[in-house]
């Protein structure tokens, strides 16, 4: 659901809240049934123009209703994977996953990943992802649990 209220004028809102929305929709991924809840604005054509705008900036597949007179509009689109906003919300794995980014683009050879015990464990679980790590880097990929460390805090270097 996306939820818009602003100072402009509600046709001039929606309108530019209709591309931001359909911009940010493409940027993160995000599919499934998607609720706009926009200013309400009276005129059809009005109304129109915003579904026309959201029409022009996302990209096809997709299904999407009119804007009704509350300003709502739902938008259907495939959903290939979980968006970055559902990765997020579990934050160990989040982490475990910018973990091994970042360590892919970091360090080469020998690796050693210093992680949070809850980020340590989602690694624990998946050694494939260990094991992608080792090819990327060239060098065997290990791992520290540091409990000191915040959940974010986590960091790669060379063994």
């Amino acid at each position: 659901m996306i939820d818009v209220d602003g100072r402009l004028a509600p046709a001039e809102l929606a309108l530019k809240a209709a591309k931001v929305a359909a911009r940010t929709i493409l940027r993160h991924a995000v599919g499934g049934s998607i609720g706009i809840d926009l200013p309400t604005i009276s005129g059809k054509e009005q109304r129109q123009a915003v579904g026309a705008a959201i029409d022009a900036t996302l990209p096809q597949p997709f299904e999407r209703t009119a804007m009704n007179g509350f300003g709502f509009i739902q938008i259907v689109r495939p959903r290939a994977r979980a968006s970055l906003f559902e990765l997020a919300s579990d934050r160990p794995s989040f982490e475990a996953r910018s973990l091994l980014r970042n360590a892919a683009m970091s360090v080469s050879g020998a690796t050693v990943l210093v992680a949070h015990p809850s980020v340590s464990a989602v690694l624990e679980r998946n050694p494939a992802w260990l094991e992608d790590l080792s090819r990327q880097v060239g060098g065997p990929a290990t791992l520290r649990s540091d409990p000191s460390l915040p959940i974010h805090g986590a960091y790669a270097h060379n063994a």
